[in-house]
């Protein structure tokens, strides 16, 4: 045998081992397409028996879960994400997304909810570290919830705001579970929730399902005192006035574990170092002004999430210049709120002690025997200014009098 009719045997033999092995690559792909598509199916018959199960009607039939209107519910879930969710709570460490910060989460949102739209308001997002979810919007309740038989695989679909009657928390027995209609969707190791996430879902859903909308700042004190961990809470109820009530509370940096946190009273800023056991305390109305802006810290590079990148807030007052460079942007907008609704408060509170000491100086000023002045009327004044507090009723009676005696 030539040269020539070796390497032609060679090369007949080498393209029937490629062909043998493209043929075994063909029917491994095409084995595969149908496993997958036996899964899909198989995935399917899975959520739809999920869905009857939600949907399965109730006689008599409940009221929905949801039973305000959509602005209503909205300007609710605003306010109880300042008030109750973002005090005390950590960022990076949370697994519940809240209106009105649902853009960082949008675009996961769209992708792993195909049929969301862009006109319903978010309200809420629960995500577990599996990829589980619960998101609760003005129209639907969507969910992703893992596939009993392969972990890999998502049973996912939606249920009409008007069919859900109710969604409850359970964190007994070592698992972290949302229930929906009595339904469990998701369960996870109640060790990879934070305290603080359980806290606050289950206060929200609690609140949604009573219509209880309205967040008073003795609700708040207590609430946010129930997140901290008891060390940090004892140090904190150092700082307080027997009337003195915690609006709002934030870690150093976003950390529950650092030793630098800031708190905020219906009075005032405190500012805490545990390591170096230092306070500092400012009353709203000695701070001159409260300004924040984007931090010069490098290391931290968090800008990609929405609210999270460093920030540097100066507090000035006659005295002298405070920085704080521990707060989020998040967190140190919601403090340059929280102080100007304190300054505008301490305004209105002096303009009306001002009103008030201007018109007791004006009643013992007047003239009330003067000829042009109708006794009549001068006792009706006289009425208004005892109701308000300004006089008591003993110079009431008397004045009264002395006005009945020019009748």
């Amino acid at each position: 045998m030539g040269l020539k009719d070796l390497f032609k045997d060679v090369t007949d033999l080498a393209k029937d081992s490629i062909d043998s092995i493209q043929a075994d690559l063909a029917l491994k792909k095409e084995e595969q397409e149908r496993l997958r598509a036996d899964m899909e199916q198989r995935v399917k018959s899975f959520t739809d028996t999920l869905m009857e199960q939600l949907l399965k009607p109730i006689e008599p039939a409940p009221n929905p879960f949801i039973n305000s209107s959509d602005d209503v519910i909205v300007s609710f879930t605003k306010n109880f994400f300042e008030k109750l969710l973002l005090p005390a709570n950590s960022s990076s460490a949370t697994k519940i997304d809240m209106h009105p910060y649902e853009d960082k989460v949008i675009k996961t949102v769209l992708k792993n909810f195909p049929t969301y739209s862009l006109q319903e308001k978010f309200l809420f997002q629960f995500k577990d570290s599996k990829g589980q979810i619960v998101l609760l919007t003005t129209n639907n309740l969507y969910f992703k919830v893992i596939f009993p038989e392969n972990h890999s695989f998502f049973a996912v679909g939606s249920v009409p705001k008007e069919k859900i009657y109710d969604i409850t928390i359970n964190s007994a027995d070592e698992q972290f579970k949302i229930l929906i209609n009595n339904i469990t969707l998701i369960t996870t190791p109640v060790d990879e929730v934070e305290k603080f996430d359980t806290l606050t879902l289950t206060e929200y859903l609690y609140r949604i399902k009573n219509n209880d909308l309205a967040i008073s700042d003795d609700q708040a004190n207590v609430f946010i005192q129930s997140k901290l961990d008891q060390t940090t809470s004892e140090i904190v109820k150092t700082f307080l006035t027997p009337d003195e009530k915690i609006i709002y509370f934030a870690w150093g940096l976003d950390n529950p574990g650092s030793k630098k946190f800031l708190t905020c009273t219906d009075k005032k800023i405190i500012l805490y170092d545990r390591d170096l056991s230092d306070k500092k305390c400012f009353d709203y109305d000695e701070i001159l002004s409260l300004t924040t802006k984007p931090s010069t810290v490098s290391f931290l590079d968090l800008s990609l999430t929405l609210g999270m990148n460093p920030n540097e807030t100066e507090i000035k007052t006659a005295d002298i210049i405070e920085t704080i460079s521990f707060l989020f942007s998040r967190e140190a907008e919601y403090l340059v709120q929280i102080y100007q609704e304190h300054k505008i408060k301490d305004s209105v509170k002096k303009d009306e002690e001002t009103s008030s000491k201007q018109q007791e100086e004006s009643f013992y000023t007047q003239q009330p025997s003067a000829p042009d002045e109708d006794p009549i009327a001068m006792i009706e004044k006289l009425s208004v200014l005892k109701e308000k507090g300004i006089i008591t009723e003993e110079e009431f009676n008397q004045k009264k009098q002395e006005l009945l005696a020019k009748l």
